[in-house]
């Protein structure tokens, strides 16, 4: 049987972490671009902003209730082909409903990373699942700042 890395494991995991927060502060970021080259209305942009903010739980809700069946490996590939996709819609936007759909798909990208590396890294550390689980979750403001 392969020995598992569980330090690289879990400097993947906080690196994972680190590009959903990236992710949110990008957008974050750009917000006031994209209301001004789409003409966005105050509403049409609260609702492309809210589908991160209802996306992400979404993700988690699902993801937690099928790590254990398709395991926390095909989670995190999920994670990464919703981020991938998510950037590429935003790209390519050309309106409202490609950048709510790109935004909604980031938010799950984001809800997925967690619903895969929460349980990754307190089966890593069973014996000191909170205070790794507390450093783990240090990577999100780091990669907002």
């Amino acid at each position: 049987m392969q020995e598992i890395n569980r330090s690289k494991l879990f400097w993947a995991s906080c690196l994972a972490l680190l590009v959903t927060s990236l992710s949110f502060g990008i957008r974050a970021g750009i917000l006031n671009d994209l209301t001004h080259r789409f003409e966005l209305t105050a509403t049409q942009l609260s609702s492309i902003v809210a589908t991160a903010f209802w996306g992400f739980p979404l993700a988690v809700i699902i993801g937690g209730m099928i790590v254990d069946i398709i395991g926390m490996k095909r989670l995190l590939v999920l994670a990464f082909i919703f981020h991938a996709i998510g950037i590429v819609l935003t790209i390519f936007a050309n309106g409202y409903w490609s950048l709510f759909i790109s935004t909604l798909t980031i938010g799950i990208a984001n809800g997925t990373v967690e619903a895969a590396c929460n349980p990754l890294v307190t089966t890593l550390y069973p014996d000191n699942k909170t205070s790794r689980l507390n450093h783990f979750h240090l990577w999100f403001p780091g990669g907002i700042v």
